[in-house]
């Protein structure tokens, strides 16, 4: 304004324009002229200033904290930062997100302080940090792993209930479902935090990534095995649910590790099966038998019936049932068995001796044989016949011993003692007290043996002696 005054000052030393001005109505449009000529003057000045404002707008960039560079728009960092992400997405085979903090500080700087691309990449390479974008598989609300791609979290969800539809293949399955809440979630995590799905697989199924193995050999089966590590039949079929108990082949592998899975799979099915209805049993007292005897006069059989009935299951293992209807295909027949009233006579030794198996046969006596020496007596009959101790005492041994296979050992006192061997099967424990002619084994074949038989011997202060002269009827 000090400008128009001045021009207006010199304009008025000027006769003509002097002249001009003592006209009121001149004078008017003379102001008039100024100030309209000012206010575009001004309006322009202020365009040129507002053009270079937005001009030279700009954005100083600090990464973690770093100054990096100046920008002209946001949109050209985050290119750069999309190139980078490309980059290690294609390297590592998975969703990646770049962790380091991005700050934008605006400013105004001439075209010529702004940074280049290259110089951008230049100044932050060195400092990028990403995470994985993994996806977590989350069990009652805890991530238990992490995996590169959704794609592999599902795929070991499906392996989990893979064995136990292959289990069901033959059933009318309702639902198979996991027993807990189950989901994959979307999780930023460390590049070393990422599992390998194998592993995890392992992890979830057996609740360890240990792993002991069996190689299964020639002779071998579950209650074998399962034996020979100290673990049950059901603990090694559950150990291994897609393996068939019955059905093993030497040079199968058996894993040894009882599961306890993170991650458990409940199955609902419906089953039509056939059961049997159990039978009873009456008793019928006779004068022949002592009175802890018994003998069958008629044998019992199991009823059948028919189940349908819903089965409710948990990683293989039934946990409900719940019958729909039943239908009986065959009534059970009534068991009937023998009881004596005779009391037996006193558990201890007598000082004479019977003959233990009394329906068998002799078929090698003590003595001399196939060039070395017997020494007891071998009496045979079918496998199962019931052996008899051959005088009251008390049982000393009564389980396995080597050729002698499964032995019963009683000593009757007096320096005496008696040995039954290859029993299929034992009816006293060791601790019992017997009496002379009760029933203590059955006839078998086991340990060194050629056939059904006992092996019977009589010993005197643990002195193998001939049978024959205690219990002459044997020859």
């Amino acid at each position: 304004m000090q400008i128009f005054k001045s021009m207006l000052e010199n304009l008025k030393k000027n006769k003509v324009v002097d002249k001009f001005l003592s006209n009121s109505y001149a004078v008017n449009i003379s102001i008039l002229l100024i100030l309209t000529f000012s206010v575009l003057l001004y309006s322009h000045l202020t365009n040129l200033i507002r053009l270079n404002e937005v001009a030279t707008r700009s954005f100083e960039v600090y990464f973690d904290g770093n100054y990096v560079g100046n920008i002209r728009d946001k949109e050209s960092f985050e290119e750069v930062l999309g190139d980078f992400r490309d980059t290690l997405q294609e390297e590592n085979h998975a969703e990646v997100a770049i962790s380091n903090t991005v700050e934008y500080v605006s400013t105004h700087v001439e075209d010529s302080e702004i940074s280049t691309h290259d110089e951008i990449v230049d100044n932050i390479a060195s400092k990028i940090e990403y995470n994985i974008l993994a996806y977590g598989i989350k069990v009652d609300g805890e991530i238990l792993g992490e995996l590169k791609t959704e794609e592999e979290a599902e795929g070991i969800l499906e392996a989990i209930k893979e064995p136990f539809e292959m289990m069901m293949e033959d059933s009318e399955i309702l639902s198979l479902d996991f027993a807990q809440d189950v989901e994959i979630v979307q999780c930023e995590v460390s590049k070393y935090e990422i599992d390998d799905a194998e592993k995890l697989l392992q992890y979830l199924q057996k609740g360890t990534t240990e792993e002991q193995i069996h190689v299964v050999e020639k002779g071998d089966n579950f209650w074998t095995i399962s034996s020979q590590y100290n673990l049950t039949v059901d603990e090694l079929i559950s150990a291994n649910p897609t393996v068939d108990s019955e059905l093993i082949h030497p040079g199968d592998e058996l894993s040894l590790i009882i599961p306890k899975p993170y991650i458990g799979v409940r199955t609902v099915e419906l089953a039509t099966y056939e059961e049997k209805i159990p039978y009873e049993t009456e008793y019928e007292k006779v004068s022949w038998l002592y009175n802890d005897e018994y003998s069958v006069k008629k044998s019992g059989e199991y009823g059948i019936k028919e189940v349908d009935a819903k089965i409710i299951r948990e990683n293989g293992i039934k946990i409900e049932t719940e019958v729909i209807e039943e239908e009986i295909i065959s009534e059970p027949v009534t068991k009937i068995v023998y009881n004596g009233t005779i009391e037996p006579p006193p558990r201890k030794g007598t000082g004479t001796f019977i003959n233990p198996l009394p329906s068998g046969y002799v078929t090698s006596r003590y003595g001399a044989r196939w060039g070395g020496f017997h020494y007891g007596v071998d009496i045979a009959n079918s496998i199962g016949t019931p052996i008899k101790a051959t005088d009251g005492g008390k049982v000393i041994y009564a389980g396995w011993f080597g050729d002698y296979g499964y032995m019963v050992q009683i000593d009757h006192g007096g320096g005496y003692t008696s040995v039954y061997g290859h029993c299929s099967k034992f009816y006293v424990e060791v601790g019992d007290m017997v009496y002379q002619g009760q029933k203590i084994a059955a006839v078998g074949n086991t340990g060194y043996s050629t056939g059904p038989h006992v092996h019977f011997e009589i010993r005197k202060y643990g002195v193998k002696k001939d049978p024959g002269l205690y219990i002459p009827v044997l020859y």
